[in-house]
């Protein structure tokens, strides 16, 4: 096969003479197309993963490609004639107005500016600077309908009423301001944030339907990808589309674009090292069904995460990060100019490796030029390739429907600094089935509630990382008991990342949701279940769910962010409730637990007691054996890489060593090596087994153990049994993550 960056740009269109060739022939997809815009921007390798936006190379400039064809005229539209404030800039995205007269764009002006907010007019060409916060970085902006503007911030949203001027979360790698969505008025006034994920959003697009699509990170320890989620026009009803159960092709989906409705076309690729450019997926969400007396797309359309399938466009190109081949190459955006079963795109396409590691040793920039592509014969045909610069997001300039502005979920009667979450029936569920044999009568099985966790980042001043596990920080806001119908409510704080756990009578998770989300003040998000099937509609009936008639639980939504914390009496107390354990600071909550029963014997010592493995480097044969030690002597670990990490003994032999570090140094372990507890998994969890905690909730039951039919180790060895709060203690430490830091024992002590 030939390298397509080597054929002639006048190359002839398969099937449409005027296009390649410059005739009169109006057929095909871009028949009736009189221009195109594209943006171009100087090439670069300094991308990042697929959520970071902050590359600058000033020289980039939007262009009208007038006939779409390879030998159509291209002309400067911004920003070379708009004076010398633009001399400098980089542009990083754009969209174009459904009138198809105004383009807004995200644009960096110089090397010590923010990306900002502009709208050009087509008709003059004038360019104007939207009032947005100079000290943050604004950029993916989209039009909405009613004349506003959506985007990606890194300007933080607070909770006013609880948490005033919080710092924005960072991501879990490159420590990247992570960005989230936004509004705004065309002029650039009445400026609104939405909730905040841990992680990043980025690449919104507008659905037919009038919803937001947009790739969202999910990160929480092993869960590590970027998903397709759905978000109202006004930031409301944040809910899956496509890639969290299993669903996608790759590590991450990004760049959705609409086909038709349930339709979209994506680029599919690993989170890193691709220069967010990957393969070619037609991700279809199911089945769209219409209301038959209105024509309306119905409310319980087939569309979902549960419903959703892909066909792989290129199937040449890598889905993860290893080098693509020559004439294979990557791409980095489409657009879709039909919606047949093999749609015809618009791609942004360059030949070759496209890895940052493998273009940084050989000193090379990926090229991106723009092409026809038909996904029936996956051939491609040029249109515009400028080898100094990428070629990149060609979007027909004509005009298009604007969609129906979408319902809000926020109450406006509700409490400013709430939001209202739960569920119809925790029992429903796609992805763990819960045994139904009720814990005590009344019950309609084995969960007992329903577990609300904040989550927070190296953002409030922590180190790099919280401990071995890969997990951010986390606090305990509460548990909402579960009614005898499964149902549940919770008020928590607005906008604010959470993740919900059901939990059993010993306080242990029964199934964790890998994932994070986050509510509006005043909104309600009621699902069906423990991430049910989404495809179906959660109907409330009034008066019928029991969640409702004992009122929501309070999981600490009127507490400032400063005071979501233990106290340093309920950290050292093991008589305290353990109802009031926020979070579970390693060397204040744990380490006594250890103190108190256990290092007179689990003291490093080799022995039957305390046994041994050893971390080996094949390449150096250097080795460091490590002994079970329960003790807080400090503990430095060198994996070898670059990572040097200071943890005590204790946390070592708990949580293990960092996982990611021994693989990413290709070391190897030998001995008697356990991990003794496992993050978010608390029941699986060998100390949680050896000292077999008691009943917890409702009420403390001393006769009912977690494991029936197992001797205590407290019984075994003769020393003093655990509190119920020292068992609640070990059991928070394992379900949040085993984690050596929380807020509590910040070592920078802010909050």
């Amino acid at each position: 096969m030939m390298n397509m960056k080597s054929i002639a740009i006048g190359a002839a269109l398969r099937g449409s003479a005027g296009l390649g060739g410059g005739g009169s022939d109006t057929s095909g997809p871009l028949g009736n197309v009189d221009s195109l815009i594209i943006l171009q921007r100087p090439a670069r390798n300094d991308m990042g993963d697929i959520f970071q936006y902050t590359s600058y190379i000033p020289g980039a400039r939007l262009v009208k490609l007038s006939p779409p064809t390879a030998n159509g005229k291209l002309t400067t539209i911004c920003c070379a004639d708009q004076g010398p404030d633009y001399a400098n800039i980089d542009i990083s995205s754009y969209d174009i107005s459904f009138d198809a007269k105004q383009i807004v764009f995200s644009a960096k002006l110089s090397d010590s500016t923010p990306y900002g907010l502009f709208l050009l007019t087509l008709a003059d060409g004038s360019v104007v600077q939207l009032p947005t916060d100079p000290g943050h970085d604004f950029v993916n902006p989209i039009f909405l309908p009613g004349d506003k503007i959506l985007f990606n911030t890194n300007a933080v949203v607070s909770n006013t009423l609880t948490d005033v001027n919080p710092p924005q979360h960072e991501d879990e790698y490159e420590r990247g301001t992570t960005t989230q969505m936004g509004t705004m008025n065309l002029d650039g006034s009445d400026v609104e944030y939405g909730p905040r994920n841990l992680s990043h959003r980025t690449h919104p697009s507008l659905a037919s339907d009038g919803r937001i699509i947009f790739t969202n990170w999910d990160h929480l320890g092993p869960e590590n990808q970027g998903d397709l989620m759905f978000i109202n026009s006004d930031m409301t009803g944040l809910r899956e589309a496509f890639g969290k159960e299993g669903t996608a092709a790759s590590n991450s989906t990004l760049k959705a674009i609409e086909i038709s409705p349930g339709r979209f076309v994506a680029i599919g690729t690993a989170r890193d090292r691709t220069l967010q450019a990957g393969a070619l997926l037609d991700v279809r969400l199911g089945i769209p069904s219409t209301d038959p007396s209105t024509g309306v797309l119905s409310a319980d359309s087939m569309m979902s995460e549960a419903n959703a399938s892909y066909v792989l466009m290129s199937p040449d190109v890598p889905l993860d990060n290893s080098p693509s081949a020559d004439t294979i190459g990557r791409y980095y955006d489409a657009y879709p100019l039909n919606a047949g079963e093999h749609p015809d795109l618009l791609v942004s396409w360059a030949d070759g490796p496209v890895e940052s590691g493998v273009l940084s040793e050989a000193g090379l920039n990926a090229n991106f030029g723009i092409y026809l592509y038909d996904s029936s014969s996956m051939e491609r045909h040029p249109i515009l390739d400028d080898p100094a610069m990428w070629d990149i997001f060609a979007r027909p300039l004509e005009p298009r429907n604007a969609p129906p502005t979408t319902s809000s979920q926020v109450d406006n009667t509700s409490n400013a600094a709430q939001a209202l979450v739960g569920a119809l029936d925790v029992y429903d569920s796609t992805l763990h089935t819960f045994s139904t044999t009720p814990y005590q009568p009344g019950a309609k099985g084995e969960v007992y509630g329903v577990r609300i966790m904040e989550g927070f980042s190296s953002e409030e001043g922590f180190p790099e990382m919280f401990g071995t596990t890969m997990f951010e920080g986390h606090a305990d806001l509460g548990i909402a008991r579960v009614a005898a119908d499964g149902s549940w409510i919770a008020h928590v704080p607005a906008n604010v990342p959470v993740h919900l756990q059901a939990v059993d009578i010993f306080g242990m998770s029964l199934f964790n949701e890998p994932v994070w989300f986050s509510s509006r003040p005043g909104e309600s998000r009621l699902c069906g279940g423990c991430h049910e099937n989404r495809a179906t509609t959660t109907v409330i009936q009034p008066g019928l769910l029991q969640a409702f008639s004992i009122g929501p639980t309070d999981a600490m939504s009127l507490v400032p962010r400063a005071n979501r914390l233990s106290t340093d009496a309920v950290e050292a107390d093991p008589n305290a409730d353990p109802t009031t354990i926020v979070g579970v600071a390693w060397d204040k909550a744990v380490q006594p637990i250890f103190d108190a029963h256990c290092i007179s014997c689990h003291n490093g010592t080799p022995g039957p007691a305390n046994p041994s493995y050893t971390i080996t480097d094949p390449v150096t044969m250097t080795s460091t054996t490590w002994t079970f030690d329960l003790t807080n002597k400090p503990v430095t670990m060198n994996y070898g890489n670059g990572m040097i990490e200071t943890y005590s003994a204790s946390y070592f032999t708990m949580a293990g060593p960092d996982m990611e570090a021994i693989e990413r140094g290709m070391l190897m372990i030998s001995g008697d090596f356990k991990v003794y507890m496992n993050p978010e998994d608390a029941h699986g969890s060998i100390v949680i087994n050896k000292v077999n905690p008691t009943q917890l909730f409702p009420a403390v039951n001393a006769s009912v153990r977690a494991f029936p039919g197992q001797t205590p180790h407290s019984v075994e060895e003769g020393y003093t049994e655990l509190t119920p709060t020292e068992f609640y203690k070990l059991i928070l430490a394992a379900d949040m993550g085993v984690n050596y830091y929380s807020r509590e024992n910040n070592p920078h002590g802010t909050y």
